[in-house]
């Protein structure tokens, strides 16, 4: 019984690392995607995601855009300024690379404050 966390990073070394810590905290962990595509296939099996800004060349505004749509929190982890990034993801914590852990896992548990645990397994 969990919340199921999207993890939306194209840095695969990243991607495993931010992946590892979350389902360590708890959480079970959707992907990571690569892309905005993949992202946006996953956003239906998730709770909430962590979102990095920029995915090769494309950025996950799209993502964001759907989980707004859907209901569902995210945060952004981007080496962007919070400047640059605050009017494209209006209302979304925003973290800067390097993040500490405690910080994510902080703002991800705001995120998620009332969202009840389910079981999702299959």
């Amino acid at each position: 019984m969990s919340i199921r966390i999207l993890v939306v990073e194209d840095d695969p070394l990243i991607a495993h690392d931010t992946s590892k810590q979350l389902a360590d905290a708890g959480f079970k962990v959707v992907g990571p995607a690569r892309s905005v595509a993949t992202a946006l296939k996953l956003v239906a099996e998730c709770d909430a995601a962590v979102l990095d800004f920029k995915l090769g060349d494309e950025i996950s505004e799209p993502i964001a855009r759907k989980l707004k749509a859907s209901g569902k929190p995210f945060v952004i982890l981007s080496g962007y300024s919070k400047d640059y990034l605050q009017p494209l993801f209006d209302g979304a914590t925003i973290l800067l690379k390097p993040s500490h852990l405690a910080d994510l896992l902080a703002a991800l548990h705001r995120c998620v404050d009332g969202i009840p645990k389910a079981d999702h397994s299959e």
